[in-house]
């Protein structure tokens, strides 16, 4: 038995074990260090394998899972895989041709819809007549496997409903930093320097590699911020703010600090609040705070699914919720979350985000601005909520933007800024 073939029957057995409970990155770290065989590169090619698994979503779940990652290795691979050579030779030699033209050759085995399953000599008459009759079949056959893998296309942000943004969902997105103020040059030649290949992507923004793995290195938070380029981009809409009005933000969905170190890079300084309902996070936001130099700011802890504390009375010209939400606009990172996905679960995020931000606008000052925004791509989550805030909590909205992410392999992200009336 080869290495590959060991290490499909690892992935096999550590998927027969996940239920979805916690992040796979986390679960496969658990599974990998019950076994001290396991090198890096057994690692790498396990949780590849597991992955690939993730990406084919909703299609073809009664498979056996070991068929589901060779048609995910298959329909998400761009170059000749070792697995794919040992067992399925007439699906690895069609690895490099485009995602359209590898669909014909497993149809007929698996059939998405039986109306589009096509024999063998149908498909070869289909493709040997005039080159748009091939076409129109090959896109019928995308849009067929991409509704299978993605069933939600119908409660997709209208801007998404007109391409194929379900394709992203096959793709690893890149590792993205973000360079602060005067740290271009700096964090550039000490990448040169380790040799790490980056592409300038916008002002502030780099991309690396996947793998590329930046923790240890000293000028974290300092120099550079890891942020997806689609959260950078949100800065576009603080840019919109009035200069010089914006006085006090509170960052009432916090996390790890992320948004508020790019709201201060973009507005300058100014009189920061942060909170979150967890203590965990918030340990973290506070050693990464200290490592971007911010010292200057307020610490809560709150929980805004209940009305806010009476001792919390400030009132800020700039509120910023990140409302949690589905994070569908990050499932091409973490495939497995749309794996075990359930459009119920939306009506529950709605009504969850709709509770946290009645509470935070309690706090809002007259004429001052909301920031909403997820990283979600359904309306549900994204406009639908903002027309909500509109016309239930008398905010009017300036500008909302749904940041999609696909064509430079990035998250999809939405938000909106708005302002409550005086």
């Amino acid at each position: 038995m080869s290495r590959y073939h060991a290490y499909l029957k690892k992935a096999v057995a550590i998927l027969a074990l996940y239920k979805g409970q916690e992040p796979f990155s986390i679960f496969s770290k658990q599974q990998f260090s019950l076994d001290r065989r396991m090198g890096a590169t057994d690692r790498r090619w396990v949780r590849h394998y597991c992955y690939c698994f993730f990406r084919m979503g909703k299609a073809l779940t009664d498979l056996p899972i070991e068929e589901r990652i060779l048609l995910g290795i298959f329909l998400c691979g761009k170059k000749e895989d070792p697995l794919l050579a040992l067992l399925r030779p007439e699906w690895n030699q069609l690895m490099t041709v485009p995602i359209a033209d590898k669909l014909p050759a497993i149809n007929f085995a698996y059939p998405i819809d039986p109306a589009r399953a096509l024999d063998s000599k149908e498909q070869h008459t289909a493709r040997v007549e005039e080159g748009h009759t091939s076409v129109n079949s090959d896109l019928s056959l995308l849009a067929g496997w991409l509704q299978a893998v993605f069933p939600f296309q119908d409660f997709l942000s209208a801007t998404l409903q007109q391409g194929h943004w379900p394709l992203s969902l096959w793709e690893q997105p890149l590792f993205f930093i973000r360079l602060r103020p005067d740290k271009e040059d700096l964090v550039c030649e000490a990448l040169k320097a380790q040799q790490i290949d980056y592409e300038k992507v916008g002002e502030y923004a780099l991309g690396l590699a996947a793998t590329t793995s930046l923790d240890s290195w000293p000028g974290l938070h300092r120099d550079f911020v890891v942020q997806d380029l689609s959260s950078q981009r949100i800065a576009a809409l603080l840019r919109h703010l009035p200069q010089n009005e914006i006085r006090s933000m509170w960052d009432c969905c916090a996390g790890s600090g992320g948004k508020s170190i790019l709201a201060i890079d973009t507005l300058g300084p100014i009189e920061l609040t942060v909170s979150d309902k967890r203590k965990s996070i918030l340990k973290q936001l506070k050693e990464r705070f200290a490592q971007a130099g911010l010292t200057d700011y307020q610490l809560q802890e709150i929980d805004l699914t209940k009305p806010v504390p009476s001792y919390f009375n400030d009132f800020f010209s700039l509120i910023w919720a990140d409302v949690p939400c589905s994070g569908s606009g990050t499932w091409s990172r973490t495939p497995e979350q749309l794996y075990f996905f359930d459009c119920d679960t939306l009506a529950q995020y709605k009504e969850l985000q709709r509770s946290i931000l009645q509470n935070a606008l309690g706090r809002l000052q007259p004429g001052g601005y909301l920031l909403y925004s997820t990283c979600s791509v359904f309306a549900m989550e994204n406009e639908q909520q903002v027309a909500w805030l509109e016309k239930e909590m008398g905010l009017s909205c300036i500008k909302q933007q749904l940041f999609d992410g696909t064509t430079q392999r990035a998250d999809t992200l939405y938000a909106a800024l708005l302002q409550k009336q005086c």
